[in-house]
């Protein structure tokens, strides 16, 4: 008896020695689906769109809450396809060739860019050249989002003329920055309008303006104390065209925060109609990214 329970105690003895310290059981071995155990819990950030299978067994920690991404109704693709100022007011105008009227005013102009003020009404403050041609006005003024470049504050080392000389401002960001030109070419900013009332405007900042004096005849626009208010049936559209860029091109300053309210309230004040729906359309087809912002309110009015 004795015999077999020392035998026993020595076969235990033996396996107990075979096995990994602090086992009690022999090791299994693993399936091949099977991840380390370390992976169940690393954190997953928002923007993450790896497979699960290249998570790797180094520890991982979220991103900080200043980078997450914003809200998928604010995110909007900008332009990406042409970087060409002069190429996108060729390409509008066939945009418009159904739709020869003036952003501000309303006036006709023929495919030729004569300008006729016969219906709108237009009164040239100056009776130059400018006030009978066609220019493409830049309704967010490439101004107010250039000054976000410093290639357009301070120049750049690009920025040097054929007799030395350095130069700074529009024609620098123009030539040395790339994400500048995508912005001043974007097509869903840019509008027809009188030569004259674009020059006026210039980078001036949309507002309401008190009192009912108007410079230009029967056009209905305001120019005050270095702000600008268009006619009531184009509010909607040019603040759709400022949240667009705003939500495009973030971090280039373009809407102020005491502008985002005014420009909420003009978009509901003024809907969009089928003519915006229609620019908006034939804009994707040519530029490439949708503008949510028009392509939205244009699904919610069935247009």
């Amino acid at each position: 008896m004795m015999d077999r329970l020392a035998a026993k105690h020595v076969a235990m003895f033996v396996i107990a020695a075979a096995l990994p310290v602090g086992c009690t059981q022999p090791p299994q071995p693993a399936a091949q689906d099977e991840r380390p155990a370390s992976t169940a819990t690393l954190p997953r950030s928002p923007r993450a769109a790896t497979a699960t299978a290249s998570v790797t067994t180094s520890t991982s920690t979220a991103p900080p809450a200043s980078r997450e991404a914003p809200p998928a109704s604010s995110q909007q693709p900008g332009n990406t396809s042409n970087d060409s100022f002069s190429r996108a007011k060729k390409l509008l105008k066939g945009v418009y060739a159904d739709h020869r009227l003036t952003i501000y005013c309303g006036c006709a102009y023929s495919a030729g860019g004569e300008l006729d003020f016969t219906a709108c009404g237009y009164v040239p403050k100056n009776d130059t050249g400018r006030a009978h041609r066609i220019e493409w006005e830049h309704v967010v003024p490439a101004e107010a989002f250039g000054q976000s470049f410093a290639e357009w504050r301070d120049g750049h080392a690009e920025c040097v003329d054929g007799k030395g000389k350095r130069f700074k401002g529009r024609e620098c960001a123009r030539k040395a920055s790339a994400p500048f030109r995508y912005m001043e070419a974007d097509m869903y900013n840019l509008y027809p309008e009188i030569g004259e009332l674009n020059g006026l405007r210039s980078n001036t900042t949309m507002a309401e303006i008190a009192g009912e004096a108007h410079d230009f005849g029967k056009c209905d626009v305001k120019l005050a104390a270095g702000t600008f208010e268009p006619r009531p049936e184009v509010r909607g559209d040019v603040a759709r065209t400022y949240q667009y860029m705003d939500a495009a091109y973030p971090g280039h300053g373009i809407i102020s925060g005491k502008n985002r309210k005014l420009f909420d309230a003009w978009s509901a004040q003024d809907p969009v109609d089928a003519w915006e729906c229609e620019r908006a359309r034939l804009i994707l087809k040519i530029q490439g990214n949708e503008n949510g912002t028009v392509a939205a309110a244009c699904r919610q009015a069935g247009l």
